[in-house]
């Protein structure tokens, strides 16, 4: 017997599929007129408007599926494996129980081992076989239905509903179980890639000759094969403007000192203050493109680079422009010949201050961003970065990739502006923001530290122990407990007992570090 197909949208914008299975053409009749959709009949409907004085209701709108044919189990079985080889599917399959060569049990038995998703309706008329026999042959399964012939059309239609319908959202749960797997597997190799860096880190902290490879949440990137890595450690200046004698003249009084690197106009200049953060700018009143003082109006604006100190240079003195200047937000202003030795002790003189702006805090900066910012874009920057990192608190994986990711930054901008800002680096700051939220759950939570440490983004509870102990000088089940007293009911510390040496600070509660120091 010829497919049958039928035109309405199924999940995958094709109807489901349907294979009868039986040995009585006039089976198939039935099935096909149970699925037939009726089509109008306008003769009819003009007759009843006549008759009646009123319109034939329409039909309601019926399911359509794609219904295949076969007059032998044998035939079914090859139907069902052409179908899995073209990408076409059966959702459900109505199979008679008695068949000449292979019966209904057996059909069934071979199509489930070519695809067990199916879902079947034994059709049958007698009690061929019992409820014990089908549960040995096929087993206890939710697949399976028995339906008795003669059957009803609304009976048979509610089946091919409910069966389809039970297919799609078979298969869907098991593609999200193994979106959810694959998912598990990539956290566990996170988390086996984490422990292995933290392991490779004490042992070239305790001494080892070569050091680990750079993790994820490192600060900078490591230095280019042949270059010193003190290089690298050497603030970073930027020279904005197209005189190539006063640039020649930076270079030579700065070389060794800092790393240049030079912008021939304001808004190139502009562009390489936001990619590479320096520490400080030296920006030309008269550059090209964008003046020396509009683009310190727009650093100082700028979330990246507002932080960052810009001394404007000028040909000739001029107090208009030096009142324009400091207005813009200029941090010095030199004009006429450069004087490279009051110049460099300027400089230095602004990066000793920053760094001083930046050491260690109280307990209370990590919730006042006011005091390490200097200017109020600085605050909304500290804001929204310490609001990022508490809102991923407890997930271990929140690195400074995924910091950077969200800010959206580079790592290195990031990098470079939060030392600026702050003092530290990011894995440094994210760190401290832990060991803050820590403390604050020892003081105020019931938690165990081995909940405290899962909730604030420690995977492994002996280095959590090990980190807050160099931080605070004790251990977390200690923290906050007054001195030669116990540690309060409830707060368990197994480590407590492997470390009897360990003493509490006089007043632990308020010892606490800020982010702007590092251990």
């Amino acid at each position: 017997m010829p497919d049958t197909s039928a035109i309405a949208p199924g999940k995958d914008n094709s109807p489901p599929r349907i294979l009868i299975v039986d040995d009585n053409q006039s089976i198939h009749r039935d099935f096909e007129l149970v699925f037939h959709e009726d089509e109008p009949n306008p003769a009819l409907a003009a007759d009843a408007l006549q008759l009646y004085g009123t319109a034939i209701q329409p039909a309601l709108v019926k399911p359509t599926y794609i219904l295949d044919h076969a007059i032998s189990g044998a035939e079914g079985v090859q139907k069902v494996k052409e179908g899995l080889a073209a990408g076409r599917v059966y959702q459900l399959a109505f199979v008679d129980i008695r068949m000449p060569g292979i019966d209904g049990v057996e059909t069934i038995e071979r199509l489930w081992q070519l695809d067990p998703r199916i879902q079947m309706v034994i059709c049958t008329a007698y009690a061929d076989y019992s409820q014990d026999d089908l549960a040995r042959r096929l087993g206890f399964t939710d697949k399976l239905l028995v339906l008795k012939k003669p059957f009803d059309s609304l009976e048979v239609t509610q089946l091919a509903i409910t069966l389809t319908e039970k297919w799609y959202l078979a298969v869907q749960a098991a593609l999200k179980l193994e979106q959810m797997e694959l998912l598990v597997a990539q956290r566990t190799q996170r988390f086996l890639e984490l422990q292995r860096r933290s392991s490779e880190r004490r042992i070239y902290a305790a001494g080892a000759d070569v050091p680990p490879e750079a993790p994820a949440d490192s600060s900078e990137p490591l230095a280019a094969p042949g270059v010193e890595a003190k290089t690298l450690e050497l603030p970073l200046l930027l020279v904005v403007g197209d005189d190539a004698e006063t640039c020649r003249q930076i270079q030579q009084g700065f070389a060794g000192q800092f790393r240049l690197i030079e912008a021939r106009s304001g808004q190139a200049g502009f562009e390489l203050a936001r990619e590479n953060v320096p520490d400080v700018i030296f920006a030309a009143i008269e550059a090209a493109e964008l003046d020396g003082i509009e683009l310190c109006r727009r650093l100082k604006s700028d979330e990246l680079a507002s932080h960052i100190p810009v001394i404007l240079l000028a040909k000739a003195r001029s107090e208009k422009q030096q009142l324009a200047a400091l207005e813009a937000g200029a941090d010095d202003f030199f004009a006429g010949s450069l004087n490279l030795k009051l110049l460099r002790a300027r400089v230095t003189n602004l990066l000793q201050a920053a760094r001083k702006a930046n050491g260690p805090h109280n307990q209370e900066i990590l919730l006042n961003p006011r005091e390490l910012a200097t200017n109020q874009v600085d605050v909304q920057f500290l804001r929204r970065t310490i609001a990022l990192v508490e809102k991923h608190m407890s997930d271990f994986e929140f690195d400074v990739e995924a910091l950077s990711q969200k800010m959206f930054m580079s790592r290195r901008q990031l990098f470079r502006k939060l030392k600026g800002v702050a003092g530290c680096p990011p894995n440094v700051f994210i760190r401290n923001l832990r060991l803050k939220r820590a403390t604050q759950l020892l003081r105020e939570s019931r938690m165990s530290v081995t909940e405290i440490t899962y909730a604030v983004g420690f995977s492994d509870l002996k280095h959590f122990r090990t980190i807050f102990r160099e931080h605070f000088g004790v251990l977390p089940g200690e923290y906050g407990a007054p001195l030669g007293e116990p540690v309060a009911a409830g707060r368990t510390d197994p480590s407590a007992a492997q470390h009897p040496s360990a003493l509490p600070l006089e007043n632990p509660g308020h010892n606490a570090t800020g982010i702007g120091s590092g251990s």
